[in-house]
């Protein structure tokens, strides 16, 4: 994701706290709307393109306000806003890709908040979240204003981010499915006091050695800087 500006930048900007506010306030208008697990891929899919259909308003300079607005619409306006104040062409799609990296965490921390979710993350969900955004981006594709790339972007890196740690953490719970010619294994990274820090992916070729292993013999240790 673009490393939007936030207060550890120089000089410090509120491009982040603003956007925060937004997400929480959309995120629990969208958390009202679930009925089960799997609806949650039209509610994502909904309020996707909703934004990115108002963010082609903006651009084509034809955004027409309501007075009966919709919330995802004051979403988009706020996005493209906070972008255009750094002057050139295209600066909303830094700010659309963290506004809908963090939506898409947000909603399913509230549904455990609330109680009416057991995780934060099972495989469904992860599975619902990217149907959403394959959608938005095969949808928007005609807008030709850079939304397109932004949701198959946020995409990619929710698959490289999230989920080979969840991956990691059920091959160790349930044992490995690869039995390919190459694969991947699993070597734990300790601390200098041998207390398990995480788990790091070796690239491997097939060989009866790692064939039945989910984690390999042996270890990394991170040792920390002097």
């Amino acid at each position: 994701m673009p490393y939007i500006p936030s207060e550890k930048t120089v000089p410090p900007a509120e491009d982040r706290k603003i956007l925060d506010t937004e997400v929480n306030l959309l995120a629990k208008e969208s958390t009202e709307r679930i009925t089960n697990n799997l609806s949650l891929i039209a509610i994502y899919r909904s309020v996707f393109l909703e934004i990115a259909k108002t963010l082609k308003c903006l651009v084509d300079d034809n955004y027409v306000y309501t007075d009966t607005e919709d919330y995802t619409r004051i979403v988009a306006y706020r996005i493209y806003e906070i972008g255009d104040k750094y002057g050139y062409e295209g600066a909303y799609l830094g700010e659309l890709n963290y506004f809908i990296t963090r939506f898409i965490q947000r909603v399913p921390q509230i549904m455990v908040e609330s109680g009416q979710w057991k995780d934060e993350l099972r495989y469904w969900l992860y599975a619902a979240t990217v149907e959403a955004l394959t959608c938005a981006a095969y949808e928007t594709r005609y807008l030709e204003i850079g939304v397109s790339g932004v949701f198959e972007d946020i995409k990619d890196e929710y698959k490289r981010r999230v989920n080979p740690a969840y991956e990691a953490a059920q091959i160790i719970k349930s044992g490995d499915c690869y039995d390919t010619p190459y694969y991947t294994r699993l070597v734990e990274v300790v601390d200098e006091s041998g207390d398990l820090v995480g788990h790091q992916e070796i690239m491997l070729k097939r060989s009866k050695a790692t064939l039945k292993q989910d984690l390999l013999d042996g270890q990394f240790v991170l040792r920390r800087r002097k």
